[in-house]
């Protein structure tokens, strides 16, 4: 009877409550029953025996160190029976084994972000067992593990990260979500070989990290089976499987899928596309002096990808769009393919082989994928002045962070997994090659190979920290790489360099208050009338650096060659001076680092927006080097849209389409002319301009350039936000020539933020509230920047402050570029106050938003809140 009672009782209580909890209620209720408060003493005995650790969502580093203690020599068979309808469930098993070390903890917990009824059956040691489950994570008593252990679990798989369209899917794990789709031990330290088995539709692909041992055909199903993996961490396993074509090299063993329906245009990038592969290769193969470490080197093309591109081991997925490039492709998109593919070629070396112990080093494995590819990349393109290309590709875009209140060190903090995305950004991928390349310098080429060499061959198919990367490289030096280490990986921002010029030539950080020493190797430019002289200063301490010239300046070019990193301050006539005379310097390196600094000076109010946008259009016609080129058109539309009154753009609008119309028909280089015509799609605004821009999209012109499908779609976007007559009828007759299904599918997704309609667009923007209508990233990033546009920015403004509320629901469910680009693409097309205070005042209501996220969004602001002050005394007169 008593029984029966406690458990009538206990049927009353959810399946998940705390023994205090449990004893207390039923003290209260059953006061008057001392036999069954008999009971309950016993019962709480047993209780406390039960699950009462509490475990935090995410993998916080606490449990990684604790686990990575625990288990080891871990691998995961893994099978997906996945339909053809993308709205159908994926059925799975997971099969881990593992041994283990007894510790602490009563449990041995397994990742799993998703619901527990998703798990439906869980076997430890060929026992079936009941599932515990709690805050994300499957909890496995420890006193039922042996030193041996296999665990099977069946589960439904995890939508999240399987990217499901309606003909095909792919996966993408990092940098922790590989638990979101099965469970797993999802941590990078945590290495595990891979068994993958695959049931797909007939007519559909498959492709893994492992070879394919055997492909079967049965009732309208094939079944894959991939070979077992070499140790990789879970972000870096990935499938992909549906309506793929594939072209093979046999000389490399290299397969391709991809998605592509025009056929001649896939066949005419093929060649370099594998050629660039297998040069990659077999450079880094040389220069490491480690063989390739992986089963084979395929790689998938994906209309929808996130990224440009993600190394996992012997399956890099890219990007359609960044391989297969038009027939008129500029040099620089050349560059930028060559670029992408050596970088994540790489990864095979700096990541997969050798993988950071914690994703707070993350930035470890990406700027030797950065710098390795601009070594790399120098021989295939010996036309290519490489040290200016390193320049640009690197230098603006990380001053663009450091320059802003958002900026923060190299190596961060990283309390849970959870939060590793919002670690990504321009200080890894742009800011940390230029401190690789100035400790190359100070250490000597011959030196930092051999720690790198070292560095891999201690590690491989294991896991290692920046600390143990400078023990490597220490082995190769007398240089003190602490000091160096404090001030380029520790600290944030960047040192503000000024001058005084006497008798001798002293050079010092003005904005040093923590002593800081920003070692590193400057060149100044001293001007005299018609006489100059270069001087080297060597920062070595907080005191500058003193030289001794033989010339007395009237002007100074601080920073000559722009290989220097900080801001650079120089007075008022050496401002003028470079300005005036930027295009008389033959060096393109020297010429671009001035182009770089008289940016800075724009931004910190030092030149006016006016007088650099006038050098700028006179440079657009003496300036031939692309990559000079594309940096200056990429400011000319900043300096446009945001740092120049809607009032004003009228008064020079049509001067600047003409003469970016005329300059684009002149030109015979089809780089350049290519270069030409994207700044024209952008900025066109005079009624000649955009009419110009119609018959572009209509095929009445071309001057020489291949229009292809892609320009049409977005010379059909830039005349509906500029609401030219019929633009829905535009935007639906392009929609119907689009060949591309998937570009047809993006373009019907665009479509609704382009609307003159405000209404369509207000339930446009509501619907990316819902997580599902964010699955396909690019497109809602491209529809953000069209709903922001600044010809839309006194009724969009309206949509930043819910755009920023849910800033944390967009980091915890989309991927790792994704929070950055939402901020980017809400706040780029504004520039007034009061767009400028409704992001301040989201700042005031949210103190306690997350530290990376708040840096985020400064970082986004940054060029707002500096167009306010600039706009605020800034006016201009016709051009």
């Amino acid at each position: 009877m008593i029984g029966d009672l406690v458990m009538k009782y206990l049927n009353k209580f959810p399946k998940k409550f705390t023994t205090l909890n449990f004893t207390n209620s039923l003290l209260i209720m059953n006061m008057n029953h001392p036999r069954l408060l008999y009971v309950v003493v016993i019962l709480s005995m047993l209780l406390c025996n039960c699950s009462t650790e509490k475990v935090e969502k995410g993998v916080s580093l606490q449990m990684a160190t604790e686990r990575k203690k625990s288990i080891s020599e871990v691998s995961y068979q893994l099978y997906f029976e996945i339909p053809a309808n993308q709205n159908e469930k994926i059925t799975a098993r997971n099969t881990i084994h593992f041994k283990w070390n007894k510790a602490t903890s009563k449990f041995l917990y397994i990742d799993f972000n998703e619901s527990e009824d998703k798990i439906t059956k869980l076997m430890v040691n060929g026992k079936k067992v009941a599932i515990d489950f709690e805050n994300e994570h499957l909890l496995i008593p420890a006193d039922m593990l042996t030193p041996d252990n296999e665990i099977i679990i069946d589960f439904v798989a995890g939508d999240l990260s399987l990217n499901r369209n309606p003909d095909y899917l792919y996966t993408l794990f990092v940098p922790d979500r590989a638990s979101t789709c099965f469970p797993a031990f999802d941590q990078p330290d945590i290495k595990a070989s891979y068994t993958l088995e695959l049931l797909v539709p007939l007519d559909w692909e498959a492709v893994s990290n492992g070879e394919t041992d055997n492909i079967n055909k049965a009732s309208n199903k094939k079944r894959y089976q991939f070979s077992s993996t070499k140790p990789i961490s879970t972000y870096q396993f990935a499938f992909a499987t549906g309506k793929f074509k594939k072209a093979t090299d046999y000389v490399s063993g290299m397969t391709m899928y991809y998605r592509e329906t025009d056929s001649a245009k896939v066949l005419s990038n093929l060649e370099s596309i594998f050629e660039i592969h297998n040069q990659s290769r077999e450079w880094l193969e040389e220069y490491t002096t480690t063989p390739y470490p992986f089963q084979k080197l395929d790689f998938v093309l994906i209309p929808t990808f996130q990224y440009g591109g993600m190394e996992h081991p012997g399956n890099i997925f890219y990007r359609e769009s960044s391989l297969i490039l038009e027939e008129s492709a500029s040099i620089n998109q050349k560059l930028r393919r060559a670029n992408l593919i050596a970088h994540e070629t790489a990864h095979m070396w700096f990541g997969n082989l050798v993988t950071m112990k914690w994703f707070n080093d993350v930035w470890l494995k990406e700027v030797f994928a950065n710098f390795m590819a601009a070594k790399m990349v120098n021989p295939q393109f010996p036309e290519i002045d490489h040290d200016l290309k390193f320049l640009m590709a690197h230098y603006p875009a990380a001053y663009a962070i450091d320059r802003s209140e958002g900026t923060h060190p190299i190596q961060q903090r990283l309390d849970n997994l959870k939060n590793a995305g919002t670690l990504y950004g321009a200080i890894i991928y742009q800011k940390a090659p230029i401190m690789m390349r100035n400790l190359e310098t100070i250490m000597g080429e011959q030196n930092f190979q051999k720690g790198l060499q070292d560095y891999l061959r201690q590690f491989s198919y294991n896991n290692a920290s920046w600390d143990d990367l400078v023990n490597s490289l220490n082995k190769f030096t007398d240089i003190n790489l602490e000091v160096w280490n404090t001030a380029w990986i520790k600290s944030k921002g960047m040192p503000v360099l000024d001058y005084e010029s006497d008798k001798t030539f002293k050079v010092r950080v003005t904005n040093d208050t923590h002593n800081i020493i920003w070692p590193q190797v400057l060149q100044y430019q001293l001007v005299a009338g018609d006489n100059t002289e270069a001087i080297q200063i060597d920062i070595i301490n907080t005191e500058g650096a003193v030289a001794t010239p033989n010339l007395v300046p009237i002007h100074v070019i601080p920073n000559f060659g722009g290989r220097g990193y900080g801001y650079f301050e120089a007075d008022e006539t050496s401002r003028q001076y470079m300005l005036e005379n930027i295009n008389t310097l033959d060096d393109s390196e020297a010429r671009a680092g001035v182009w770089i600094m008289i940016w800075e000076y724009v931004l910190r109010n030092e030149l006016k927006p006016t007088q650099v946008m006038e050098s700028i259009l006179i440079s657009l016609d003496k300036e031939k080097n692309p990559l000079i080129l594309e940096y200056l058109t990429t400011n000319l539309e900043t300096l446009f849209w945001q740092l120049t009154k809607p009032e004003d753009r009228q008064l020079i609008g049509s001067n600047i389409d003409k003469q970016l119309f005329d300059l684009m028909s002149a030109e015979e280089d089809i780089s350049l002319k290519r270069i030409f015509f994207n700044c024209f799609r952008k900025v066109a605004s005079s009624q000649t301009g955009i009419s110009n821009l119609e018959k572009f999209w209509r095929n009445e012109i071309s001057l020489g350039l291949d229009i292809s499908e892609q320009d049409h779609i977005q010379l059909s976007y830039e005349l509906a936000v500029r609401n030219v007559n019929g633009s829905n009828d535009i935007l639906q007759k392009q929609l119907h020539l689009t060949k591309n299904p998937d570009r047809k599918e993006a373009m019907s997704f665009i479509i609704p933020a382009l609307s003159p309609d405000e209404s369509v667009r207000d339930k446009f923007f509501n619907s990316l509230k819902n997580p599902d209508n964010r699955a396909h990233e690019p497109w809602v990033l491209e529809a953000l920047s069209y709903l922001h546009h600044p010809l839309c920015a006194r009724q969009s403004v309206k949509y930043i402050q819910p755009s920023l509320e849910l800033l944390e629901e967009i980091q915890l469910t989309g991927d790792i570029f994704f929070p950055k680009g939402w901020v980017d693409q809400t706040i780029a097309g504004y520039q007034s106050k009061e767009a400028a205070d409704v992001v301040r005042q989201f700042l005031l209501d949210n103190p306690n938003l997350s530290p990376n996220l708040k840096n985020k969004l400064l970082q986004s602001a940054d060029m707002l809140f500096r167009a306010e002050k600039i706009l605020a005394k800034e006016s201009i007169q016709p051009m």
